[in-house]
């Protein structure tokens, strides 16, 4: 068995600036009056089209509030997306006790020295380990079939493809043997230490999601679709999660170049400075659909109070002449790294999946909760 001195973990580059408690997020962060893309959808918003807009953000609000109060994301796949009567009453009784504050805490531990993606976790928001051969040689040929009937699925929806058609998702149920395989790595790496004692509480293995991109898959580059001659801004796809608080560990199932789509994070942008209630307004307008750049869900977004005007999906609208672009592309950590590594970080950080530009893709998408 491999120990955490067997797992490396790979340093930021030294020309990367960190994000500290400096970053502050505003509610007026992008000024969509004043936005090419917004601008005139705004002014052109009527009171009928301002109630509408208000009426479906109350309605998704409600029911984000609702995820919050019973934490979710800490719920097990296999009992979110479960039909049976047990999978049903498993997903209130886990509910039940987050909503009421049955949540173990995990004391904070001291040992960064021996592992140390404790302190990567805490000072930067990610941690990168590369796992030793034997183990990169087990759960590639464990995770095979699973990738194999992606790819067949995969196959026939190469124009337009969502994001979403390309992965999988899988449960401890149907697939004990992956889900044991990677709780093993991660105990034995020290990332199920370091998880728990960046969360506070007892970190569980709550999905596996393997995940097929080549340069086929266009979401990344398909924004604004309707504004033709319009270049990417820096910060495209760039975004944080409208999620409850957790990590998101990346594992590479294929080797990954600068142009195999590397994932990105701004490193330290976990200290950004959030006020809550402006976090669960993104989220709401995430959940929405409204972080879309699509004409419909701009118009919609549009109509919404300026103060509601926020998005966790944020990277598509900002402008590159505004000083939180070059920030943020300053802090950027790209991923560059060979099959086997594991990038371990906080949703609530600013971060972007790559675009595949050559190649393709393997990785396993998880999250701990």
């Amino acid at each position: 068995m491999a120990t955490v001195a067997d797992y490396r973990v790979q340093p930021a580059p030294h020309a990367v600036v960190p994000i500290d408690a400096t970053f502050v997020w505003r509610s007026d962060l992008i000024d969509y009056t004043r936005h090419d893309a917004y601008a005139d959808l705004v002014s052109a918003a009527g009171w009928s089209r301002k109630m509408a807009a208000l009426a479906g953000y109350a309605s998704r609000f409600a029911l984000l509030a609702a995820k919050r109060v019973v934490h979710y994301e800490m719920i097990p796949t296999e009992y979110r997306n479960g039909r049976s009567l047990r999978d049903r009453l498993g997903f209130i009784g886990v509910a039940a006790r987050n909503a009421l504050g049955f949540v173990r805490k995990a004391p904070r531990r001291t040992d960064a020295a021996t592992n140390p993606a404790i302190g990567q976790l805490d000072t930067q928001g990610i941690a990168v380990l590369t796992m030793p051969l034997a183990r990169v040689t087990q759960l590639m040929a464990l995770a095979e079939p699973y990738f194999e009937r992606l790819a067949a699925r995969r196959g026939g929806t190469a124009a337009g493809r969502a994001f979403e058609e390309s992965r999988s998702t899988t449960d401890r149920t149907s697939s004990p043997d992956l889900f044991a395989l990677i709780e093993t790595i991660f105990d034995e790496s020290g990332l199920s230490i370091a998880a728990a004692d960046y969360l506070g509480r007892p970190a569980r293995l709550i999905d596996v999601n393997p995940q097929i991109n080549d340069r086929s898959d266009s979401f990344w580059r398909d924004i604004f679709g309707d504004l033709r001659g319009r270049t990417l801004p820096k910060t495209a796809y760039y975004h944080r999660d409208a999620s409850g608080g957790d990590l998101k560990v990346i594992i590479y199932c294929s080797d990954v170049g600068p142009t195999n789509g590397p994932f990105s994070y701004a490193v330290g942008s976990n200290n950004m400075v959030i006020s809550r209630i402006d976090d669960l307004l993104c989220e709401a307008n995430d959940h929405n659909g409204l972080a879309a750049t699509d004409l419909a869900a701009r118009r919609r977004f549009a109509a919404l109070p300026a103060k509601l005007r926020q998005k966790g999906s944020f990277g598509n609208d900002l402008p590159d002449d505004q000083p939180e672009s070059a920030r943020i592309v300053g802090s950027t950590w790209q991923i560059v790294s060979p099959k086997g590594s594991i990038v371990a970080f906080d949703t609530k950080g600013i971060h972007r999946g790559g675009m595949v530009e050559e190649g393709e893709r393997r990785v396993i998408t998880c999250v701990l909760g």
